[in-house]
């Protein structure tokens, strides 16, 4: 059978068997496993920081925005939700809490988005809007995406926008799929954090094609 095909058939096997039995649904997320933490050994606690972010909701295009992962076929204009293999929480949610977990611990800062903060506070506001999140079973997980950094209470810091696509080959599985997607959204933090510190990003980063910025 030749490579073309069979990732294929075996998506047609995993249809049928999601077809013959709606209890035998399964459920992926987008945020990794908590890492361990040892306890802190200074009773006085972390320094704090000195800004904040808010992550903002993601948008989405409207054929990815829905509880069922949604493969696209590469050779066609065909996407398929799957019915038995779904995302645990809405697909945005998913994508805005693991970026902003992941950055929150990249950048040692809190976010902020979901509470009150004092007037004064200086916080970058990260702003997604998604272009393609896409799904190649048993080839590539692929998240093109623009973002928007806003400071505020930031003298001297501007406002940017940029664009990139990162692309993770992925295994056989729908689990190596998710996590080819989680890699996708490791790396679109890295990009983000390292603008946030220096004010640039490092277009030499694994699997990204950056398109630009203003």
């Amino acid at each position: 059978m030749s490579s073309f095909v069979r990732p294929f058939v075996v998506l047609a096997t995993m249809l049928l068997g999601a077809c013959a039995s709606v209890s035998d649904s399964h459920y992926y997320s987008l945020m990794p496993a908590a890492p361990q933490v040892a306890a802190a050994s200074d009773a006085s606690g972390p320094a704090s920081p000195a800004y904040a972010i808010s992550v903002q909701t993601v948008q989405l295009p409207a054929q990815v925005d829905k509880q069922q992962i949604v493969i696209t076929d590469a050779a066609s204009t065909q996407v398929t939700p799957l019915n038995g293999f779904l995302w645990a929480s809405p697909l945005a949610d998913e994508i805005r809490r693991a970026l902003s977990d992941d950055l929150s611990r990249r950048l040692g800062v809190l976010d902020v988005s979901q509470v009150a903060v004092a007037d004064g506070l200086p916080v970058w506001t990260v702003s997604l809007l998604v272009q393609r999140f896409q799904s190649f079973y048993d080839d590539r997980a692929l998240l093109d995406v623009v973002w928007q950094l806003v400071p505020s209470n930031m003298p001297g810091k501007r406002a940017a926008i940029c664009r990139a696509a990162f692309q993770v080959p992925v295994e056989q599985g729908m689990s190596a799929l998710v996590a080819g997607h989680q890699l996708a959204l490791h790396r679109l933090s890295e990009a983000i954090a390292e603008q946030i510190r220096s004010g640039t990003v490092n277009a030499r980063l694994a699997g990204m094609t950056l398109q630009g910025c203003t």
